[in-house]
């Protein structure tokens, strides 16, 4: 073990180097061993007493007593050892390469979120792309199927119009079939009459040249009677 004075004096110099708190220490309040040295945790408020532990820099400690008027602090180590040490050596925030390491692991991570980040992008992007490709390949359709339903109605409306010359064509096909009907119908009646009327011209006829037959001897036999009595 050093010398008391040995200590005495790397105690001094190593105080007159590091930085002084800004504020006073509240008990149990937590704080880091200067990132400046490494401190000795002793048994009591003094170099008088034994070194428990020699502290790095960086070494999270609990605040459980300040005593001001000799500048000591007993503090708890994370392992549970209680001991004493010099105030002054103790800062509000932890040492500056922990608290580098933890802005790199901090960056770190922000890279690693950044590159999730720009991943997601490109993601977001592909799925913009392929939803504008099936939003375009849906107009598309979407353009095909107007024009089909154009066309359907085009001959939609063609076909209606067919519909209904086809019905006027069958209106005048039946009105030209009664008028057939009735022209026939006149037709065999005119036949009928025109035969009942040769029938009583034959029959007059006939008559006639039976009247005729009967009539004609007569007269020419009275004509010759006539004659004969002259």
């Amino acid at each position: 073990m050093r010398s008391l004075p040995a200590i005495t004096l790397a105690l001094l110099l190593t105080a007159a180097i590091a930085p002084r708190p800004s504020a006073a220490q509240e008990e149990g309040a937590v704080r880091y061993v200067t990132d400046r040295l490494s401190i000795t945790l002793r048994a009591g408020p003094g170099t008088a007493f034994r070194i428990l532990r020699t502290l790095p820099s960086g070494t999270r400690l609990t605040v459980l007593e300040t005593d001001p008027g000799s500048g000591w602090s007993r503090v708890r180590t994370g392992g549970g050892l209680e001991g004493w040490v010099l105030t002054r050596y103790l800062m509000d925030q932890p040492a500056a390469r922990e608290r580098l390491a933890r802005a790199e692991a901090r960056a770190e991570a922000a890279r690693r979120r950044a590159s999730e980040l720009e991943a997601r992008v490109r993601s977001l992007a592909a799925e913009r792309d392929t939803a504008r490709r099936e939003a375009a390949a849906q107009k598309a359709r979407a353009d095909r199927a107007e024009r089909e339903l154009a066309r359907i109605r085009r001959v939609s409306a063609e076909a209606l119009r067919l519909a209904d010359e086809h019905q006027r064509l069958k209106r005048e096909l039946l009105d030209l079939e009664r008028e057939l009907r009735l022209a026939r119908e006149e037709n065999d009646a005119l036949r009928d009459r025109t035969a009942r009327d040769w029938f009583m011209v034959g029959a007059g006829v006939l008559l006639a040249g039976i009247v005729v037959g009967l009539v004609l001897p007569r007269i020419r036999w009275r004509r010759r009677s006539s004659w004969d009595s002259f």
